[in-house]
């Protein structure tokens, strides 16, 4: 949607969700002595200064990566997400939120490959602006759900593909189901993050439904309700398609202590993770 502005929202409890889970996944994958490319759908500006208005009109990010960014914890997996946003902020105060594509291109190696479509004109232009010497990176103004299958399947034969529309539109949960689908068949060897809200007005409960349905390979299915009390957006949550198979016992426990930090205090607050291992 050409009004949505990812500034708003950067930070929040569903972007921890998102980046955490993502830098696991790309970790993942980076084991394997081979490059691969990493395509983001919805690719926004890329970072998003904490000063900067749209951060600053909802401050939702006081509600997300604020409380977790200087906990001290050993776990692996969550050290991994919060020393590569230090780093990004030079180990100082959070200053810069990374998107998703941020984060990646900070990740990939020198010869791995990075796509990144977004729609929005003005997010286009500062995504190209934030990237402008990164030779690994193509940047297009595009409509994702007619650009996206395009790309598949890959030269390198390896994906990392993130699918995270903003499902402002009516049709939008129904738009990436049938996307997810055809890409999905033309190439089901990639690894496919798809990512939702959970609102209040129960719209995401088909969709998951629809996905279970399907006969996806080695799915993984996290969902995090953080503020049952709020009349918008109470949570979210992903499906990994093609996930690693150890994530279940890699990632549990560092999603209980996200959960935990953000969780706001009421008894409808809940995690879900169900692995479907096939």
């Amino acid at each position: 949607m050409l009004s949505y502005r990812h500034g708003y929202h950067a930070g929040n409890a569903a972007d921890v969700l998102k980046h955490f889970t993502l830098i696991y996944v790309l970790d993942y994958v980076k084991k394997k002595d081979k490059n691969f490319i990493f395509i983001d759908s919805h690719a926004g500006a890329g970072k998003y200064s904490v000063s900067d208005p749209y951060m600053q009109k909802n401050k939702e990010y006081l509600q997300g990566i604020e409380k977790i960014f200087k906990i001290n914890n050993d776990d692996i997996f969550l050290k991994n997400y919060l020393n590569l946003i230090k780093l990004i902020n030079s180990n100082s105060n959070l200053k810069i939120y990374p998107g998703s594509c941020y984060l990646a291109a900070k990740r990939l190696g020198v010869d791995d490959k990075l796509h990144f479509i977004e729609l929005h004109p003005t997010e286009f232009l500062n995504l190209k602006k934030n990237f402008e010497d990164d030779s690994r990176i193509i940047i297009e103004n595009e409509d994702s759900y007619k650009r996206l299958i395009k790309l598949l399947p890959p030269k390198e034969k390896r994906a990392v593909i993130l699918i995270d529309p903003s499902y402002e539109l009516k049709d939008e949960y129904e738009k990436v189901s049938k996307m997810l689908s055809s890409c999905y068949k033309k190439f089901p060897l990639g690894v496919y993050i798809i990512w939702y809200p959970v609102l209040s007005n129960k719209k995401s409960e088909s969709f998951v439904l629809n996905i279970l349905k399907e006969n996806y390979k080695n799915l993984s299915h996290i969902e995090m309700i953080t503020d049952n009390s709020n009349d918008g957006m109470q949570g979210s949550g992903l499906f990994i398609i093609n996930c690693p198979w150890s994530i279940e016992k890699d990632i549990k426990k560092s999603l209980e202590t996200i959960f935990n930090c953000l969780k706001k205090s009421n008894d409808l607050s809940k995690l879900l993770f169900k692995n479907i291992i096939n």
